[in-house]
């Protein structure tokens, strides 16, 4: 009688394999679906077309911090006339808003976001406030809050309901900081202020402010564009990568964007918030920056010491010799010594 032949043992290799299949059975991964890109509606202010450097650069910068769909960029009517002044921006809004919903239209599964500069972020409000299409953000460029008589136009803004972003030179004449606070407090839409310290109405730092900020003015706007792509993205409920602007912790933005505003950032060494999550070597440059620039200011001061005369200089002649004489003995008429210890009164 043939006896079976003896099966092989099993390798230690062939027992892993078998356990896997065993006790580790395919795990089906959900499909993470890509965020879907933005479209872009990009108007240009009072002074300049669609074609100036100022709006292709900072097209440019939008183009690559938000991997929009399109940025559709157009000239009000009023540029290729004869009219050299911009008229009333109420006048404007039917134009920009056709131009808005044909954008919604040509691509209406995209999130819209409206993007203006001065005077095209002032009507991008307007527009948002009337038009029955939604509107995923809005973000103002340069928004001209306060106008040449003085008047704080804040109508439209506590009109909307649309999360907005605001981009603002700290030497705006046209939108000052203190004004703008106070009408962010008021707003009911969720908002959020990026401030580029030392800049204008349309974001240049003179050379002095530069030097003292540490930073030339493109790596300010380029800061300022990555403020811009993280609020669109914290609007949107996207995964954020954190890169040379570090956010608060999620509880207190969560806290923050229940009260409907967002943290304030500013283009300067001391823009970071929450030192805590930055890496190291960060942390060691923003140092570095603040002792330079604390090194600045002691160096300034003690020159401005320096040139102040003490006190001894500033007495005068009839005092110190009054006050040298009352250190020697005063002696009466009959002779005997005495001293005054009483100090004078000088007139």
């Amino acid at each position: 009688m043939k006896m079976a032949p003896k099966r092989p043992r099993a390798t230690k290799n062939e027992h892993e394999e078998l356990a896997i299949q065993l006790y580790s059975p395919p795990i089906k991964r959900p499909e993470i679906a890509p965020a879907i890109p933005p479209v872009v509606v990009f108007a240009h202010g009072a002074g300049a077309p669609s074609t100036s450097e100022w709006m292709i650069r900072w097209r440019n910068l939008l183009a690559k911090a938000l991997n929009p769909i399109e940025i559709v960029t157009f000239d009000y009517p009023y540029i290729n006339g004869k009219r050299k002044a911009a008229p009333k921006p109420e006048k404007l809004v039917g134009f920009h808003t056709d131009v808005v919903k044909e954008a919604a239209a040509k691509y209406p599964e995209h999130p819209l976001i409206l993007v203006g500069k001065s005077m095209g972020s002032r009507i991008s409000c307007m527009v948002a406030a009337e038009i029955d299409i939604l509107v995923s953000a809005i973000v103002c460029l340069g928004y001209p809050l306060k106008a040449t008589n003085g008047v704080i136009r804040d109508e439209t803004l506590l009109q909307l309901t649309v999360p907005i972003m605001f981009v603002q030179g700290g030497n705006d004449g046209f939108c000052p900081l203190a004004s703008l606070e106070a009408v962010r407090k008021k707003l009911k839409a969720v908002n959020a202020l990026h401030v580029i310290e030392n800049g204008d109405h349309s974001f240049q730092i003179a050379k002095k402010n530069l030097e003292l900020a540490g930073m030339t003015r493109e790596e300010a706007e380029e800061r300022a564009v990555e403020a811009v792509a993280m609020f669109v993205s914290q609007i949107r409920g996207e995964k954020v990568n954190k890169g040379s602007i570090i956010t608060e912790n999620s509880r207190c933005a969560a806290s923050r964007m229940a009260k409907g505003i967002l943290p304030q950032c500013v283009s300067r060494m001391d823009d970071h918030v929450g030192l805590h999550d930055a890496g190291v070597e960060q942390v060691k440059d923003i140092g570095k920056q603040a002792c330079n620039l604390m090194k600045y200011c002691m160096i300034r001061n003690k020159d401005q010491f320096a040139k102040q005369p003490t006190r001894h200089a500033r007495m005068r002649k009839s005092e110190r010799i009054l006050i040298n004489k009352l250190k020697n003995p005063v002696y009466d008429k009959d002779g005997r010594g005495s001293t005054i210890d009483k100090p004078l009164n000088i007139d």
